[in-house]
């Protein structure tokens, strides 16, 4: 019985190599898709600037016609107030009073035009920036794909190998029923379906094993499990 316990540990230690690959396996592509995802939020998030700026610039164009259609109007009442057609003072005065109305406004105007500009200028300057840090994330990406590729090869690699190995060790256990107790347990006790003893505690649950056990235990003719957690258990001298 000893023997066959003793091939079960191995069992469990190809068991749990093949397991941690498999999940390093999925959890690569994993990071691949928060790259991903990074990258079409940063890819959304440079399409609304650059829509941004196409608002802006169009604001920018009517403000543009606003200021051209005020300075002809400021153009044509000053022919009007210089042109020696009106004589009339209180027209005169009338007329001059539209003409500083106007002005105000064409201030006004170039003042929102000049504010216009500025915001383009700063949201061009992040449309550079974004551009610039998407390219990175993309090359970034590339990179990681490449490197998680190579690494996935080799994890399948490992895994065949172990799975050779696991078929070979399978070959050595005769005691199909204590092979079955270990599959069992190994679903539920992730991982640990068989553990070592060197004291008299369970490393599983860390329970108090009795003396009758531990006698047991060391004799190594029966199979002997924790009365708690039901692990089968080893003694290691």
């Amino acid at each position: 019985m000893k023997e066959q316990l003793e091939i079960l540990l191995e069992l469990q230690r190809i068991d749990n190599i093949i397991e941690e690959e498999e999940k390093r396996g999925r959890e690569l592509p994993l990071k691949l898709e928060r790259i991903k995802q990074e990258i079409a939020e940063l890819q959304n998030y440079l399409e609304s600037k650059k829509k941004i700026i196409k608002d802006l610039q169009i604001k920018l164009s009517r403000k543009e016609l606003d200021l051209s259609e005020k300075s002809n109007k400021i153009m044509k009442h000053q022919e009007d107030l210089y042109g020696g057609k009106i004589t009339d003072i209180k027209e005169l005065r009338q007329l001059q009073s539209i003409i500083e109305t106007y002005k105000e406004e064409k201030r006004s105007i170039e003042d929102n035009l000049l504010d216009l500009m500025v915001e383009i200028e700063d949201s061009k300057k992040e449309v550079d920036a974004l551009e610039e840090k998407l390219f990175k994330q993309k090359e970034y990406l590339n990179k990681c794909q490449q490197e998680i590729n190579l690494s996935i090869a080799q994890i399948k690699e490992r895994i065949n190998y172990n799975c050779d190995l696991r078929k070979k060790i399978l070959e050595k256990i005769t005691d199909s029923h204590l092979l079955n107790e270990y599959k069992l347990l190994k679903r539920v006790k992730e991982g640990s379906a068989i553990i070592e003893v060197n004291e008299p505690i369970c490393p599983g649950c860390y329970l108090n094993l009795p003396s009758d056990t531990v006698y047991q235990l060391k004799k190594a003719e029966i199979v002997i499990t924790c009365p708690n957690c039901n692990r089968i258990l080893v003694w290691k001298e």
